[in-house]
C-alpha cells in the first residue's frame, strides 16, 4: 500500500503498529526514501550545479573531457576532503563515496501515535543529507573558485554604475550586463549565463533596479512575494538563494556558464538513497531509521564559472 494513496488516519495507525511490530518498523523505515528523495531533489542546490547521473549497476564513473578546450577537471574525492585537479588525458573518473545519517525517537511517541513526530524526523533525516551534499558539492566549487583566472572574475557595480571596492557592490543591471559581457569572452565561441547563485541579501539587491509598478506581475510575485528562481532583466538568466552562509556569502556570488556541448560539472549517484530499520535501537525503547546514498561530484568544465565579488 503507497503511503500517498492512504488517509492520515491510516497513516497514524501504521506509524503506531511500529511500536509492537518488527515488520512495521522495517517497513515504515524503508519507505522514509520515497518521502526523503523528493525533497533533496527540490531543496539541494548542487544538485542544479552538478547534473545527477544514476549509475547502471557496475558501471565506473568515468566521463569524456575535451581537453583541447578544457584545461583541468577537479574532483571532490570525499566529504571534507581536498578535491583532486586533472590536467591531461581523454577522460576523467569521478569518485564516488557515501553519505550516512540517521535519526531515532523515543518507542512511546509510537505507542501514543505521533505520526507528526514522525513526519519531524523524515524531515530532519532529509536535511541530514542535504546538509552532507551541499557541503561536498559547494566545497568543490569553491576551491575552483579559489585558482579562477582575472578572466573569470568579476567586481560587482554600484547602483550608479561605479565599480566599486568589496563591500559596496550590488547585484544590480550593471553587474549582470557586465556578467553576460564577461560571459561571451571566454573561451572559443562564447559562452551565456544560466544559473547565479547568492545570498539572500544580494538576491534582494534586484528590488533597488525598478519600481513595484514596472514590473511585470509574474516577476513582481516572484520578487517581491516567496517565489525561487525570479527572473532578473535577462529572462534566460535564473537567480538562486543560497540560505546557508557558510556556503554562499554576501560577498561574493558564484554564476555558472553553458556551451553547447558542455556542461559544467556532473554528480554520478552508483547507489540512490535508502533508508532501513536501525536494530539496535529498539534495544533502548527506542526506534530508529537509518539511510545511506553513494555519489560524487566532478567539474568537467573549468570555464563554466564566474566568481563575482560585491
Amino acid at each position: 500500500m503507497e503511503l500517498e494513496t492512504i488517509s492520515f488516519e491510516q497513516k497514524v495507525e501504521l506509524f503506531r503498529a511500529t511500536a509492537n511490530e518488527n515488520q512495521a518498523r522495517i517497513d515504515f523505515a524503508a519507505s522514509r526514501a520515497e518521502v526523503i528523495l523528493p525533497l533533496i531533489d527540490e531543496q539541494s542546490t548542487v544538485r542544479a550545479i552538478f547534473q545527477p547521473r544514476q549509475l547502471p549497476a557496475g558501471a565506473s564513473a568515468t566521463f569524456d573531457i575535451p581537453f583541447e578546450d578544457v584545461e583541468a577537471v577537479w574532483v571532490m574525492p570525499n566529504i571534507g576532503g581536498i578535491p583532486i585537479v586533472q590536467l591531461e588525458g581523454s577522460s576523467v573518473n569521478v569518485d564516488t563515496f557515501g553519505l550516512d545519517g540517521g535519526v531515532e525517537y523515543q518507542i512511546d511517541v509510537a505507542k501514543d501515535g505521533r505520526f507528526d513526530v514522525a513526519q519531524l524526523a523524515t524531515r530532519l533525516l532529509a536535511n541530514r543529507f542535504i546538509r552532507q551534499e551541499e557541503l561536498a558539492g559547494w566545497s568543490l566549487v569553491k576551491t575552483h573558485a579559489a585558482v579562477l583566472p582575472t578572466t573569470q572574475k568579476l567586481q560587482a557595480f554600484a547602483d550608479d554604475g561605479t565599480t566599486q571596492t568589496a563591500g559596496q557592490g550590488k547585484l544590480n543591471i550593471f553587474t549582470l550586463n557586465e556578467l553576460i559581457t564577461l560571459a561571451d569572452q571566454i573561451g572559443i565561441g562564447g559562452r551565456v549565463v544560466r544559473d547565479i547563485y547568492v545570498s539572500p541579501r544580494r538576491y534582494n539587491d534586484l528590488r533597488s533596479q525598478v519600481t513595484l509598478q514596472s514590473l511585470p506581475f509574474d516577476m513582481r510575485s516572484k520578487l517581491y512575494g516567496d517565489g525561487e528562481n525570479a527572473k532578473s532583466a535577462t529572462p534566460e538568466i535564473r537567480i538562486h538563494k543560497v540560505y546557508n552562509p557558510n556556503l554562499v556569502t554576501n560577498n561574493k556570488a558564484y554564476a555558472f556558464t553553458q556551451k553547447d556541448g558542455y556542461f559544467y560539472g556532473v554528480m554520478p549517484i552508483r547507489e540512490k538513497l535508502f533508508t532501513r530499520d536501525n536494530p539496535i535501537a529498539i534495544l533502548e525503547w527506542k526506534i530508529g531509521i537509518i539511510g545511506r546514498m553513494r555519489e560524487g561530484f566532478g567539474v568537467l568544465d573549468d570555464k563554466g564559472l564566474v566568481e563575482i565579488t560585491f
